[in-house]
């Protein structure tokens, strides 16, 4: 993205992709075309926070900033996929034969590299989407504590009325927003899953239909027939 896109939301609220606001944007960095680096980020009057101008973006007006587990992981699943199938299509090349194997093998030799070193990688960012869910799970934990504590003081008086439905209201907006990252963060990991099975090669069993038992041929025997001896 561009300064110039950017510029106009100094001094504004920075939300992230589940409409949660993260702080106010103090400043952008750009390189010498223009593109953004990065922008600084005040959080709460406590620090400032450096976002990669990758995870930038304007939604509705508004700057967006991609969640880091998010943007890992969608990187990661592109290059995975990307490698995958040109992985595929030297393997095609090379038995059609159409082109010298010394050049093929070399590329294929890369390709097996890189997969392997995005392999590595994979294990890492699927770390930390876990480590997210568990997070979101604990602040989940937390939400639900604070809202019986809420409702137990205005149950008993000690709340006024207006007081426990702003506080309510602000306690379910957040939890609502952690579900949905929770449930993006289960497809992603479920995708990057799928992705890592493909590009390691697996294949998928298929099961054969078991043949018919076929009954066994009979032969020609004649039916059984009673023998009555008669005396005298």
């Amino acid at each position: 993205m561009k300064i110039e896109e950017v510029a106009g939301s100094i001094g504004r609220v920075v939300f992230d992709e589940y409409g949660r606001e993260i702080g106010i944007l103090v400043s952008v960095s750009a390189d010498a075309e223009g593109y953004v680096e990065y922008v600084e980020i005040k959080v709460e009057d406590l620090r400032l926070e450096k976002v990669e101008g990758e995870r930038v973006k304007i939604t509705d007006g508004k700057l967006t900033v991609i969640p880091e587990w998010k943007h890992a992981a969608i990187k990661l699943i592109d290059s995975l996929d990307r490698s995958y199938k040109r992985k595929k299509g030297v393997e095609e090349m090379i038995a059609k034969g159409e082109i010298p194997g010394e050049v093929l093998k070399e590329l294929e030799r890369k390709l097996t590299e890189q997969i392997k070193k995005l392999k590595m990688k994979a294990k890492e960012v699927e770390a930390e989407i876990k480590k997210r869910i568990e997070k979101i799970d604990y602040q989940n934990m937390h939400i639900a504590r604070a809202m019986a504590v809420l409702q137990m003081t205005y149950f008993s008086g000690e709340v006024g009325e207006r007081q426990f439905e702003q506080g309510m209201t602000h306690l379910k907006k957040l939890k609502e927003t952690l579900t949905k990252e929770k449930e993006e963060a289960k497809e992603i990991l479920d995708k990057l899953s799928k992705t890592l099975e493909l590009a390691s090669g697996s294949k998928i069993a298929v099961k054969t239909p078991a043949k018919k038992q076929e009954a066994p041929k009979t032969t020609n025997v004649p039916e059984a027939f009673t023998v009555k001896v008669v005396d005298g």
